[in-house]
């Protein structure tokens, strides 16, 4: 039986990138959870979080765990983490939500690949405001932008495949073989 480790991983993930990175906020966060995501699709065949990410104006969301951040997260993301919600002092707006790590981060959850990858992406982006990293999320032949397409894809979900064609951020490492995840998929349905 395969045993999902995917919530666990989602909020160490968060933490590490607390953690690792400066400015972490909800804009800053979600954009390194779908580099994550999908860089690891693309070497791998598939996400590590589990999340589905959406194409919105200021780029991909994880639809439901925005919704958690939103409506407040449960009891195992407040144990992890500290979300402050920082409003605008003249139309007491939420304009972003400050996010700081309450538990160390957990390297046994994940794999020497997931790791890597969350490390490269700690590196490229540890100085970097989440409203500067837009212009590296929205490039072109990125699969955000593909499904974007100028808002005509405005809140439409992001395939994690799209990653296959997308520039990978890790060039040292090929791209997984579309009939490899195929056979892969089969593999875990026998499981």
């Amino acid at each position: 039986m395969i045993v999902s480790r995917e919530r666990e991983k989602l909020l160490n993930a968060m933490v590490f990138f607390c953690q690792k990175t400066k400015h972490c906020h909800t804009l800053k966060l979600f954009k390194l959870l779908n580099f994550l995501d999908f860089e690891h699709y693309r070497q791998a065949g598939r996400t590590v979080t589990g999340l589905d990410y959406a194409a919105f104006e200021r780029g991909p969301v994880p639809r439901s765990l925005w919704q958690e951040m939103s409506k407040g997260p449960g009891a195992d993301m407040r144990a992890a983490l500290s979300i402050v919600a920082m409003k605008d002092e003249i139309t007491d707006k939420v304009v972003r939500r400050d996010i700081k790590a309450r538990v160390q981060f957990n390297r046994a959850l994940f794999t020497r690949r997931e790791l890597a990858i969350m490390d490269r992406l700690a590196e490229i982006f540890q100085d970097v405001q989440g409203d500067d990293m837009s212009e590296f999320s929205h490039m072109k032949g990125l699969p955000w932008r593909k499904v974007w397409d100028k808002g005509a894809g405005n809140g439409r979900k992001i395939a994690p495949d799209l990653a296959l064609s997308a520039a990978p951020i890790d060039h040292d490492v090929p791209s997984i073989e579309p009939d490899e995840i195929a056979l892969r998929e089969d593999l875990r349905k026998l499981a």
